[in-house]
């Protein structure tokens, strides 16, 4: 386990050492050139060049400024008529691109910063991007396309990790995943088509993606799924932050390949990542988890009983989503003995588990005028959400004494989705 976190954090950092490889300023064919953002504030900045080289493969490689507010917020790059760069927002601070060139080549590069929004021109830093191409080793002859780098010096370590793929066809969906000259539809879809492969060797490859921050969200939340697709249980420890990553489709890509795993190799990584989060990334964490359809129920039931009350309230609202048997026979306990959790919390859990056995429990407080105090929002909602068409009167009656605004608000919404009329 702590192996492989090692290894991601090394893969990540490209930390150099690897294979050495052809690269040195000295041996360029064409720079380094260097291109300013002289027309600021989302000007176009067009810059054209011709170089010539041998009829074979060659490095390009791309660096977009010397520290981070030199960079150009946009970059589009065309060589010999094919768009290798669309005019897009790249994070990485260097892209290599392994290219063929001709023995005349002509090409573009466009720069600009983002447009500012209304009347404001602040002032903004010198930007620029310096341009290299350069002969490549043997070694590295396989690899076509533009990828990104954070740091220069692990151009090889990645190229590595992903020519040691050993299935043919999983290499080149592997590089067609990564290559920047691609669409992101077309990247996702390479890399469901890598997972359908179940091809072991493309794991440390599969490791960079899911961790690199500059990837789009799409191809690294289609890593996070072909790497539960492996199973391998070492990576679960790198699965599980994922839950909480702040882009949708990697934390939902993250919570269902740790579906594919059995509870009892998840549980130990998610009960420790849920009882140190704070409350609003509990709830993320909530979210992700529902949304992908990620089902740990002994997990969060057990969380659910847990003396924390923050981590019982959290579980509890999760129990509701499972929609499992299980869940609802907890949940229906809690009801009649919430002892620290928050009722309101188990009422909408219950709500949520759409399963019939909760209705008459939840119109038992809802009848009662003391026991449903401070919780009538919750219970209209959750009656509703259940569909049982008794809920309708108490519901009425909670609509007519309701104590605030937004309590009258949710009660009347509540009725309307459960009788399909306006409450009058």
């Amino acid at each position: 386990m702590m192996k492989i976190l090692r290894m991601m954090a090394a893969i990540l950092a490209m930390v150099a050492g690897a294979v050495p490889f052809a690269g040195a300023a000295e041996q360029a064919i064409f720079g380094p050139q260097k291109y300013d953002v002289k027309e600021r504030h989302g000007k176009v900045n067009r810059y054209t060049g011709t170089f010539m080289a041998g009829e074979a493969l060659y490095l390009i490689k791309i660096q977009n400024g010397d520290k981070l507010p030199e960079r150009s917020d946009w970059i589009e790059f065309t060589l010999n008529g094919e768009k290798l760069l669309r005019d897009e927002k790249y994070g990485y601070r260097y892209i290599a691109g392994f290219v063929n060139m001709k023995k005349e080549n002509t090409f573009e590069i466009v720069l600009k910063d983002d447009k500012p929004s209304g009347f404001r021109r602040p002032a903004l830093p010198p930007r620029f991007v310096t341009l290299t191409v350069q002969p490549i080793a043997p070694a590295l002859n396989k690899m076509h396309g533009m990828f990104g780098l954070n740091t220069w010096d692990g151009l090889a370590k990645y190229s590595e990790t992903i020519l040691k793929i050993k299935n043919a066809d999983a290499l080149s969906l592997a590089l067609s995943a990564s290559g920047l000259q691609n669409d992101v539809p077309a990247r996702s879809d390479a890399l469901r088509k890598l997972s359908d492969l179940k091809e072991q060797s493309a794991q440390d490859y599969l490791l960079i993606t899911y961790g690199d921050v500059n990837c789009v969200p799409d191809v690294r939340g289609e890593a996070a799924l072909a790497l539960g697709v492996l199973g391998d249980k070492a990576v679960i420890p790198a699965l599980i932050p994922g839950v909480l990553d702040p882009e949708e489709k990697v934390s939902i890509g993250s919570a269902r390949a740790l579906s594919f795993y059995r509870e009892e190799d998840t549980q130990e990584s998610l009960v420790k990542m849920l009882e140190r989060l704070d409350f609003m990334r509990k709830d993320a964490a909530i979210r992700a988890i529902v949304s992908a359809g990620w089902k740990p129920v002994g997990t969060i039931l057990k969380l659910a009983e847990s003396t924390d009350r923050q981590v019982a309230n959290t579980a509890t609202r999760l129990l509701g989503g499972m929609q499992d048997p299980r869940a609802t026979d907890l949940l229906l306990k809690l009801l009649n003995e919430p002892g620290t959790r928050d009722q309101s919390v188990i009422i909408s859990a219950l709500g949520d588990t759409k399963d019939p056995r909760a209705v008459e429990p939840l119109l038992k407080i809802a009848n009662d005028h003391e026991l449903r105090k401070g919780k009538q929002a919750e219970l209209g909602e959750a009656l509703a959400n259940l569909g049982d068409q008794r809920a309708a009167e108490p519901i009425a009656d909670m609509i007519k004494k309701a104590d605030t605004r937004m309590s009258w608000d949710r009660l009347r919404v509540a009725y309307k989705k459960l009788t399909g009329k306006d409450f009058k």
